[in-house]
This record gives C-alpha cells, structure tokens and sequence, in this order.
C-alpha cells in the first residue's frame, strides 16, 4: 500500500469511528427525550386528577354547599331578611390600621 492510501484508510477509520460516536450519543440524546415526554404525560394526567379532587373542594358546587350548610340561601328564595348576630363558626375579625379601605358583604 502506497502512504497516500494508509492515509486515506486511516482517516477513513477516524471518521467512521466519529460517525459511530455521534450516532450513540444521538441515540442516548433520543432515549432521554423519550423519557421525559413519557414524565411529561404522566405528570399531566396526576394533574387532571389533582384538579377532579380539588374541584370538588373549591369549585363552585362545594362552595354553594358550604353556604347551604351554614343556612345560607340564594337571593331570589329568601323571602324574609332579617339581621343576626355572627355565627361562632364566623371566622375571626382582625382590627385595621386607621388609615385603610374596608368592604364588607352583606348575604341577602
């Protein structure tokens, strides 16, 4: 063999030796990928369940329940309205600067 084909045999070694070292780590890179997308579906679907457990705690039917509960009714049932004094389930009132805005709701 002449020096000019070792050459050409040598670096055509080298590279295919390259190809295959990018090819693995291309091949690891992809295996990784897939892993995390398959991380990703499982954390959306324990959210959706997260959410499904967490509306029937804070969405609008547990609210209207709670105020059922605590004899609260819809505005256009009640027929007479009359003031009382807080319920010991109220939570406590806290005492504001002077300085300050205070709103208050009034269950009609």
């Amino acid at each position: 063999m002449t020096p000019l084909a070792r050459r050409l045999m040598a670096l055509y070694l080298a590279m295919l030796l390259l190809l295959a070292a990018v090819g693995a780590y291309g091949q690891q890179r992809f295996l990784h990928q897939a892993a995390l997308l398959e991380r990703k579906d499982t954390a959306v679907i324990e959210l959706a369940v997260a959410r499904s457990a967490a509306a029937g705690i804070q969405g609008p039917l547990a609210v209207t329940q709670w105020a059922r509960d605590r004899g609260m009714v819809p505005a256009p049932d009640a027929l007479d309205v009359i003031r009382v004094a807080p319920s010991p389930l109220a939570p406590p009132t806290r005492t504001l600067a002077t300085p300050s805005l205070e709103v208050r709701t009034v269950w009609r």
